[in-house]
C-alpha cells in the first residue's frame, strides 16, 4: 500500500505522514522535499520533478523487493496532472495508491508556520498561502487528493482519521 500526503507548507504533511508510517508494523517513509532536494533547486523545472518521481519510483521498488509494502510518501503537488504523473509510476508496483490533500485554517497555518522558526519565515509566509490558491484552483480542476482538513487536529488524530477512512 503506498499513502500520499499532498499539502502546503504548516499544514502538517509531514507530521501527519511520519505519524501514519508509526502506524504501520512496517513501513517506510519518503519525504518528497528532502528527497528531491538538488542543487541547484528550481521549484517549477519539470527535469527535476520528473527526476525526483522516476527516483520515488525506484526507491519504492526497492524497499519493496527487500520486504516493505507500505509506504508512505509526502510532498506538495500543485496540479492533478503533477499527481498523475507519480501515480502512473507508483501503480505498476502497487495498486492500492490512497492520496490525501490536507488543508487547515489559515490563521492556524500562518501559527505553524511561524513556530518552526525557520530562516525563511517570510518566504515560507508568503508561500504557503500562494500555495494554498495553487492547491484550491488545482482541486477544482481534477484530483490532487481526498480532502482532510487538519485545523485543530494533532497529527495523530489527523493520522488517525486517514487510517480510519482506508482501514475502516
Amino acid at each position: 500500500m503506498i499513502i500520499i500526503i499532498n499539502g502546503s507548507l504548516g499544514v502538517g504533511k509531514s507530521s501527519v505522514s511520519k505519524a501514519i508510517h508509526r502506524r504501520f508494523e512496517k513501513s517506510v517513509y519518503l519525504d518528497g522535499d528532502h528527497i528531491g532536494y538538488v542543487h541547484p533547486f528550481e521549484i517549477y523545472d519539470e527535469a527535476r520533478i520528473d527526476h525526483l518521481y522516476r527516483t520515488l519510483a525506484l526507491l519504492v521498488s526497492f524497499h519493496q523487493e527487500n520486504g516493505y509494502a507500505n509506504f508512505v510518501i509526502n510532498y506538495v503537488f500543485e496540479s492533478p496532472e503533477s499527481l498523475q504523473k507519480l501515480l502512473d509510476l507508483l501503480r505498476p508496483l502497487d495498486p492500492a495508491v490512497h492520496v490525501y490533500w490536507l488543508t487547515c485554517d489559515p490563521e492556524e497555518q500562518e501559527q505553524r508556520i511561524r513556530s518552526r522558526n525557520r530562516d525563511q519565515l517570510g518566504w515560507e509566509l508568503d508561500r504557503f498561502v500562494e500555495l494554498g490558491q495553487i492547491q484550491a484552483q488545482a482541486a477544482q480542476q481534477g484530483f490532487i487528493g481526498i480532502q482532510m482538513d487538519t485545523s485543530g487536529l494533532t497529527a495523530g488524530k489527523a493520522a488517525a482519521k486517514i487510517w480510519q477512512d482506508i482501514f475502516g
